[in-house]
This record gives C-alpha cells, sequence and structure tokens, in this order.
C-alpha cells in the first residue's frame, strides 16, 4: 500500500492533535518503520508512547487507513478507541455485605473526569464488563462532567442500586502530588500481545472490530451478502472469493456488517445496503465476527437436503411452523424458503426466481445509478458553489484593492495638502518674522538716529558753553595779575585751576580691573566759576582712566554710565562716580562722555 498519498490526508489531523514537532516526527518514523517491518504490534506500541492523553486518541483513528489490509482487525483490537465511542450501560445492585468492587480517580478539581481505576476480579463490576479505564459519564441519569470526586463519592455510596454509563478510553490520569500535573498511563502494558489482546471483560464488544477498505483501482471487494429475517436481522457476509480484497482484510463468512462510513447496519434494507457498500470506494466498517454462522449452517443444511427427502418429509403429519411477519429479502441466487423450510422447488418456480431476482438486481442497479446520479448532481453543486463562492471573495478581494487603492490616493491628496498648508503656515511665519526684523532694525536705527542727534546737538551746546567760558577766562587774564577787582566769573583772588573747554565731544570705555579704582580726580559744579560743569583736575597715574589713556586732565565729563553730571554740585558728582565704581564688578566697563578740552594742560588757569 503506498503510504504517501495516505501522509497527505491525514497529515492536518496530526499537526492539529499532536503540537510539537520533535512528537510529529517520531509519529511518521514509527509509520515508515512499520511499512518496513509490517510489526503492527511494535506500531501500536511506538503510538501509545507517542500518544499520551485522551484528548490525541483520535489518531488511533486517523492512521487506520495507512495501515494494511491483513493487519487491520489486528490493528483494531490493539489500538485504544477514541473517547466517547460504543458507550455502555452499567447496571450493579448493592449485596449484603459486598461492595460493588471498583474504585475511582479525578474530578473537577483536578481537570480531569471521573475514570475507573480498579476493578476487583471476580466482583460484580467486573461480572458486569466494567473496565479500569472505564470514564464514567452518567451515574443514575446524572451528569458528572463538572462534579468534584466527593460528589461522585456520594452519589455511588448513597444507593444500593446505581446505573453508569461508561465510555472505554483505555487510560487513567496519575497525579503523585496534589501540585504535579496530571500524566495519564495506559492500562495495559506496552508489552502487549496477541493473547492479552483476546481477553476482554466485555462479552458484548469482543467481537467488535473496526477496519477501513481502500476499494481505489479494486473491481471490488468480492464478497457476497445475505439478509437476515426478521428474528435473526442484520447484513451478513454470505462468500468470500479466494485472492480477494475482502480475502485481504480478513474479512470471513458469517461476519455481520454492523455499520458502513457511520450507518448503522442492524436495522437497514437489503437495497440500501447495497447501495452503501457500492456508493463509495472508501469504506469505514464495523464488523461483528462470525454471528452469522448458525444461519448460514441452517441455509447450508437446507440446500444440502435430496428432493427425495423433502418429498417424503411432506407426507409426514405437518408441524405447525412459528409465522414471520418479515421473511427478509432473497440475494445471491438464495431463495428465502431454502433458509427456512425445505421445499421442493419446480422448474417455473425457478424461472419465476430468476425473474424476480433480474428485476431486483435492475431495481439495485437503477437504485445504484440513481444515488451516483445524484452524487454526481451534488458534486457539480458542490463544484458550482465554490466556483460561485470563488468568484465572489475575488470580487470582494478586487473590491477591497480598489477601496485600499482609493483610500492611499486620498491619503496622498490629503498628506500634500497638509504639506502645501505647512509650507504656506511656514513661509508666512518667515515672513512675519522678517518684517518683525525689519521694522526692530528701523526702529533700532531711528533710536541710534535720534541718539546720535542728541549727542551732535548736546556736544554742540556744550562747545558754545565751553567757548564763552574760555573767552571769560582770557578776558580775565588779560588784566592786571595783582588786581583784586572781581572777574567776570566772581572767581576769588589768587584761585587756581585747571580747565579746558570748545573740544569735540567723545564716549570713552573704561575697564575696571580688580584693585584698580578710577583714581581721578574732579572740581567745578553749580557752586563753582565753571557755571555747573564737572572738570577732570588729576588723573593719577596707575589708575584705571590712566591706563585707558583716552580720557585727559582739563576735560568735561558730560554722563557716566547714562548719568548726567552736568548742573549738579561737586558732592554729588564724587557721589555718583563713587556708586559707578561700587557697582561696576572687576572686567566691566564704565562709560564715559566727555568734551575734550583744548587748552594746554601745562598752563594754569588764575581766576581774579
Amino acid at each position: 500500500m503506498d503510504i504517501s498519498s495516505s501522509y497527505l490526508a491525514f497529515d492536518g489531523k496530526v499537526n492539529e492533535l499532536i503540537t510539537s514537532e520533535q512528537e510529529r516526527d517520531s509519529l511518521f518514523e514509527a509509520l515508515k518503520k512499520y511499512q518496513t517491518s509490517s510489526d503492527v504490534i511494535r506500531l501500536v506500541n511506538d503510538l501509545k508512547r507517542l500518544i499520551n492523553e485522551p484528548s490525541k486518541l483520535e489518531i488511533y483513528d486517523t492512521i487506520r487507513p495507512l495501515i494494511r489490509p491483513q493487519h487491520q482487525q489486528h490493528y483494531d483490537k490493539l489500538a485504544p478507541k477514541a473517547p466517547g465511542q460504543r458507550l455502555r450501560v452499567i447496571k450493579l445492585r448493592r449485596r449484603t455485605t459486598e461492595s460493588f468492587g471498583f474504585a475511582v480517580r479525578g474530578g473537577f478539581e483536578h481537570g480531569v473526569g471521573i475514570f475507573v481505576s480498579h476493578v476487583e476480579p471476580g466482583s460484580q463490576a467486573d461480572h458486569k464488563g466494567l473496565k479500569m479505564g472505564d470514564e464514567i459519564v452518567r451515574v443514575n441519569g446524572f451528569t458528572i462532567i463538572q462534579a468534584i470526586h466527593e460528589e461522585v463519592l456520594n452519589l455511588i455510596k448513597g444507593r444500593d442500586e446505581i446505573e453508569l454509563k461508561v465510555t472505554n478510553i483505555g487510560m487513567v490520569p496519575i497525579k503523585q502530588k496534589p501540585t504535579d500535573p496530571v500524566t495519564w498511563q495506559y492500562v495495559d502494558k506496552p508489552g502487549l500481545n496477541k493473547s492479552q489482546v483476546s481477553r476482554s471483560s466485555d462479552p458484548g464488544q469482543e467481537n467488535l472490530v473496526k477496519i477501513f477498505i481502500n476499494l481505489h483501482g479494486a473491481p471490488g471487494l468480492g464478497c457476497s451478502i445475505i439478509s437476515g429475517p426478521s428474528h435473526f436481522p442484520g447484513i451478513f457476509i454470505e462468500t468470500v472469493r479466494p485472492g480477494s480484497l475482502g480475502e485481504d482484510y480478513n474479512l470471513e463468512v458469517g461476519d455481520q456488517i454492523m455499520e458502513v462510513n457511520g450507518k448503522s447496519f442492524e436495522k437497514i434494507k437489503h437495497k440500501e445496503a447495497i447501495v452503501e457498500l457500492k456508493g463509495s470506494k472508501e469504506l469505514n466498517m464495523v464488523i461483528k465476527k462470525a454471528v452469522g454462522l448458525p444461519l448460514l449452517n441452517l441455509k447450508q443444511k437446507n440446500l444440502g437436503e435430496s428432493p427425495a427427502l423433502a418429498k417424503k418429509e411432506t407426507k409426514k403429519e405437518p408441524q405447525p411452523q412459528p409465522q414471520e411477519e418479515d421473511s427478509g429479502e432473497v440475494i445471491c441466487e438464495i431463495l428465502e424458503e431454502d433458509l427456512y423450510a425445505k421445499v421442493e422447488k419446480k422448474n417455473w418456480e425457478e424461472e419465476q426466481e430468476q425473474l424476480r431476482k433480474q428485476k431486483a438486481e435492475e431495481a439495485v442497479k437503477e437504485q445504484f445509478r440513481q444515488h451516483e446520479l445524484q452524487k454526481k448532481m451534488e458534486e457539480e453543486r458542490r463544484k458550482r458553489e465554490e466556483q460561485e463562492r470563488r468568484e465572489a471573495e475575488e470580487e470582494e478581494e478586487r473590491i477591497r484593492e480598489e477601496e485600499e487603492q482609493i483610500r492611499k490616493v486620498e491619503e496622498q491628496r490629503r498628506q500634500l495638502e497638509e504639506l502645501r498648508i505647512q509650507q504656506e503656515e511656514i513661509a508666512r511665519a518667515e515672513e512675519k518674522r522678517k518684517e518683525e526684523e525689519r521694522k526692530k532694525e528701523e526702529k533700532r536705527k531711528k533710536e541710534e538716529a535720534a541718539r546720535r542727534q542728541e549727542q551732535e546737538e548736546e556736544r554742540k551746546r556744550q562747545e558754545i558753553i565751553a567757548k564763552k567760558q574760555q573767552s571769560a577766562v582770557l578776558a580775565g587774564r588779560s588784566g592786571p595779575s595783582n588786581s583784586m577787582k572781581p572777574t567776570l566769573l566772581g572767581a576769588a583772588p589768587g584761585a587756581q585751576t585747571s580747565f579746558g573747554g570748545g573740544g569735540k565731544m567723545k564716549e570713552v570705555v573704561v575697564i575696571l580691573e580688580e584693585s584698580t579704582p578710577l583714581d581721578i580726580e574732579i572740581e567745578g559744579g553749580t557752586d563753582s566759576p565753571l557755571g555747573g560743569k564737572i572738570v577732570i583736575s588729576e588723573v593719577f597715574p596707575g589708575g584705571a582712566v590712566d591706563k585707558n589713556g583716552k580720557i585727559k586732565k582739563g576735560d568735561q565729563i558730560l554722563k557716566v554710565n547714562g548719568e548726567s553730571l552736568d548742573s549738579i554740585s561737586l558732592a554729588d558728582a564724587n557721589e555718583k562716580l563713587w556708586q559707578v565704581e561700587q557697582e561696576c564688578l572687576p572686567g566691566d566697563g564704565i562709560t564715559f562722555v566727555v568734551v575734550e578740552s583744548d587748552l594746554n594742560h601745562d598752563d594754569e588757569v588764575t581766576f581774579f
């Protein structure tokens, strides 16, 4: 059997049930070993090491199509059954001084169901077919899926009669400590052999086997079937042709077909059974072994009687025969009367039977053709719906792509518009900034022009005043030196001062260094003949003014750091100079506005 195509068929199911890639690789390796060795027992033991919890038991059925025909029945006996299959009802009645004879473990608090962990040999539970590894689904009609262990014990202990609904899982939960995670253990040991497989504590199920038959490329099973009467209903295998596919799958005469592809055959009509068997190339069958042998033995016995014996027996006194409501249908060239009574067939009866058989076969063929036609129509409808669904999905995808494209174009337009607006805002802000700077610059220029004009006007005014004073001084010097007559300026006789005027006005910044004062001396003021002017009378060597070198003796001080020294007393002028010097830190500059003197500093001016 080519296993590669079957791998593809069940690969998705394996990926769903086994999430570990390493475990999946081990599973495929076990299947490859089986294809080489044909050792089905080793395969099942390998699978049990991988399939270690009930949720994975479905894999055993998924693997069934990959098992060789001659191993199908043996594999079914070895492999555990999937959960939820073949539910059984166990009724137990407590006797005096006797327990039911079984123990359970698990419960909702552990995240698992209730499982039978032990069955006492020879006990009532053992005789009734309760098995270790059974999961209890109901107790006396009550569902116990969400029941804790203690609640289940109370349901069982508190009654003398109990009815259990169970399904065989073949595994029991294991938990050594309360903090340990739940693990699972098979009820049988890994070294299972054929003799152990044949034992069962459930007589009603021991002869049931499940097989998968692949009819692709085969003309048929090579078997004939027969329908039983009402008192022995069912579909039974009557013959198995040597060398046929049915023989490869170990089908035998007398086997009862219980189920095909999920459909029960226990009460099915003969024609429906034929349609089901011929209507599919893949058959999942449940077979009950050898239960139809008594029926077929009776048939063979009746057919083996000679006509003479049958005539002789007809002369005997007739015996009452049981009446059957439905004697069943006839197939495979067998008459129903041959199964249940000894009759003498005549030629016309044989012809009638042959005609009836032909009609029945034609009817079955027609029904089969109708079934095939219905399947074909259903397949075409499915393909058409699938095509329409794909076209609808493609149309939806196309619409989504168009909408997405439109959305992207709109988004690009929006971004471009936002960028344009942002650039315009930036341009406006830049233009506004430049306009503000231009206005500030214009204001600064106007203020600078006004300041210069004010300085120019002040300079001219000071020059005029200085010239007047110089004229007055020169006028005083032209008179007799010992004259006691008051001068034009009213200076006392003998008073001397150094005074200059009439020069240009300038601004000088004197840097005040640490521990270096200005070191100048001033004279004049409102209480002097200088008419309120403050004039430098001495520049001491080594001082800040001397180091600067731009202010000389005889220069008139107009302003110091913006403070005017015009028309104030000498005391006030000294006070302002002292305050400015105190407020100035080392390294700072003191700004002087002075009018240069045009007198020779070696001359002495004497006021009379």
